[in-house]
């Protein structure tokens, strides 16, 4: 017998991908925007600049991976190496403006996705999804404190 919890997580588990499936399709159809490999990189480093170690960890790849994941971005004027002032033997990679412009674009992007795929729902199913959504932050929220 599955416990309340166990039932939710399957629900949340279910619709991750289902949302990040359409998406991806739709952001894949797009020249402008990120595939979405890159939009998680871009939205890490709106964080703040990262060493290629770094990133390839974070993600899973190897250093050489990665480095060709940065040089595309590089030509499209997304990020910039620069040398660390710390060390000069470390290369920082950092978001351009240009880089923030397109995190922009793909949340401006994902939001009208996301608000034509909601506009159905009824007021009382719209404000459950609202408690929902908040009570789902919330419990992330003190979990990652």
């Amino acid at each position: 017998m599955s416990t309340p919890s166990q039932l939710a997580a399957r629900e949340f588990l279910q619709i991750i991908p289902l949302v990040m499936h359409s998406l991806g399709s739709d952001m894949r159809q797009s020249t402008q925007l990120p595939v979405p490999g890159h939009f998680n990189l871009l939205y890490m480093l709106a964080e703040g600049p990262h060493n290629l170690s770094e990133l390839a960890e974070k993600h899973s790849v190897s250093a050489p991976t990665m480095s060709n994941t940065i040089s595309t971005l590089v030509e499209r004027g997304w990020v910039e190496r620069t040398q660390s002032e710390a060390d000069r033997r470390q290369i920082c990679i950092s978001l351009t403006p240009a880089g923030h412009d397109v995190l922009d674009a793909v949340q401006t992007f994902a939001e009208n996705r996301i608000t034509e795929i909601l506009a159905p729902l009824s007021p009382d199913e719209m404000a459950q999804l609202i408690t929902g959504l908040s009570v789902l932050r919330s419990a992330f929220t003190r979990r990652n404190i």
